[in-house]
């Protein structure tokens, strides 16, 4: 009897000889958050599609790459001149929000996208899922999580370009494209080698798309949005996912330096916000500079081509 005891102990105990608990599985990171996105990889090809216009310094082009299955498209102005060796070096440019129904490819961001090129660097700016021709949908709550894997894509397919120096990529990034800059050098953290953040749209996730969608409520496609962004917040997301998707707390993982500008009569981002993404990275030793721009607004119109050269000199 005592011997059947101690066998039906050990079966349940597991104090039998060799027995050992079995190992607690690691969780699965949330598919939107930064780990993920890291350990997932990025591959594409550019198709030159058309020309679009010629100037004395440079040449467009609209393109397209492929983004996880989506044909997504973008501007490339490539500089006249003798190409280096090595090819030119190439800044990507992240735009701000526009209605996806109103950006356009060849057009929005062009003066940036100009100034870039006509300074010696190949300008590429990819459109984002969803807006003008590519494919995709721009309405969801995790679309700047997309459109920084539709960046991730494009970079891939750049370096594989003649023309573009891999070893001297950079990035450009205003407003809401200042929240999917920030992202891709967290993601990959030594993809591009400098990157500049314009009155960057970057708040606690998911208050940073939360914040833009409470404005204007009046207006039923923004109802609608939020009715939308609440829905997908419950479904894709819980609390304990959070910091793992939100760029502002995930600033160790860059490793490049960074410009941040910001003009303090902003009235679409606040200037608190580029203050407090500034103060994160000092926190942190990471080389920053934070340019503040007394009663310019959210284009930095009044400094325009003071702050673009400030990124120029970081690019050099």
């Amino acid at each position: 009897m005592q011997k059947l005891w101690a066998l039906l102990a050990s079966l349940i105990f597991g104090t039998s000889a060799g027995f050992s608990p079995l190992p607690t599985p690691t969780p699965t990171p949330n598919p939107y958050s930064i780990d993920y996105l890291s350990n997932r990889s990025y591959e594409s090809k550019i198709k030159v599609e058309q020309t679009v216009r010629t100037t004395g310094g440079f040449s467009s082009y609209v393109i397209s790459f492929d983004s996880d299955g989506l044909k997504e498209y973008a501007l490339m102005n490539l500089p006249a001149g003798k190409q280096p060796e090595k090819g030119w070096p190439t800044i990507i440019v992240n735009h701000g929000y526009i209605d996806p129904e109103v950006y356009s490819t060849k057009n929005s961001y062009i003066n940036t996208s100009a100034y870039f090129a006509n300074a010696g660097f190949l300008v590429l700016k990819p459109d984002y899922r969803g807006h003008d021709q590519s494919e995709g949908d721009a309405g969801s709550l995790i679309a700047r999580i997309s459109y920084a894997v539709d960046v991730l894509n494009l970079i891939s397919a750049a370096k594989k370009l003649d023309t573009v120096d891999p070893d001297r990529i950079y990035m450009y990034g205003h407003s809401m494209g200042g929240d999917v800059t920030l992202r891709v050098i967290e993601v990959c953290p030594m993809c591009v080698q400098a990157a500049s953040l314009w009155a960057p749209a970057v708040r606690d996730w998911p208050e940073s798309y939360l914040y833009f969608s409470r404005r204007n409520t009046d207006d039923p496609r923004r109802k609608e949005r939020m009715e939308r962004f609440q829905k997908e917040l419950t479904e894709l997301f819980t609390p304990a996912d959070y910091p793992g998707i939100s760029a502002l707390d995930n600033i160790n993982f860059v490793q490049i330096p960074v410009n941040i500008h910001h003009g303090t009569a902003d009235q679409s981002v606040p200037y608190e916000w580029g203050q407090t993404i500034a103060a994160q990275f000092e926190a942190q030793n990471k080389t920053v500079h934070f340019y503040s721009y007394q009663g310019d607004s959210h284009d930095i119109p009044s400094n325009w081509s003071t702050a673009l050269n400030r990124d120029i000199d970081l690019f050099n």
